[in-house]
């Protein structure tokens, strides 16, 4: 029964997450107020950013060097447990490895055992001459670092032009309201 409400539902999107293992990082927002000389003439800019990154011992297995997460012993590696319950077959996350498939048996030190540590970042960000406000930009892989070796998610980057004090940009087009004395 179990495996027809599976394909039922799990068609449906109700039904069945992806197994556990490893998942993408999360994607980062990250706001930049420039100059309307900056949006103009572009600029590169250094950023510094909070977040996680990788661990450079483990890879981001979160295994000691020279051992790798094995077979969770509870669920053979598929992340979830079956109960029989009547005519009923209840399936649910792995309690032994949280859904993941796999346990670390030796953790590593630097990250103990969970594949990232927290470190801030510090990028070099190029802004092409002529942006909008309000200009997204994205640098791959510059995210939360993934779970378990997967890759990192993204850096998104949205910029905001700053009011001048004499100039107003209208898309294309530079205003400038000039007070003239009349007399």
């Amino acid at each position: 029964f179990a495996d027809v409400f599976d394909e039922i539902f799990g068609a449906m999107g109700g039904g069945r997450r992806g197994g556990g293992g490893s998942s993408r990082g999360a994607d980062l927002r990250y706001n930049m107020a420039i100059s309307l000389e900056e949006a103009f003439e572009g600029k590169k800019a250094e950023i510094t950013i909070p977040g996680s990154v990788s661990c450079e011992s483990c890879d981001g297995t979160g295994a000691e060097a020279g051992s790798q997460p094995v077979n969770c012993p509870t669920c053979n590696g598929h992340g979830k447990v079956r109960a029989q319950q009547g005519f009923f077959t209840i399936e649910r996350t792995c309690p032994s490895c949280h859904g993941k498939g796999k346990i670390v048996k030796n953790p590593c030190k630097a990250c103990h055992g969970v594949g990232r540590v927290e470190k801030e970042k510090t990028l070099q960000v190029t802004i092409p001459a002529g942006v909008e406000d309000g200009t997204r930009i994205r640098l791959a892989g510059e995210g939360e670092a993934g779970t378990n070796g997967a890759p990192a998610g993204d850096l998104y980057i949205f910029l905001d032009i700053a009011h001048h004090r004499f100039f107003q940009r209208e898309g294309a087009n530079l205003y400038c309201r000039i007070p003239i004395p009349m007399g």
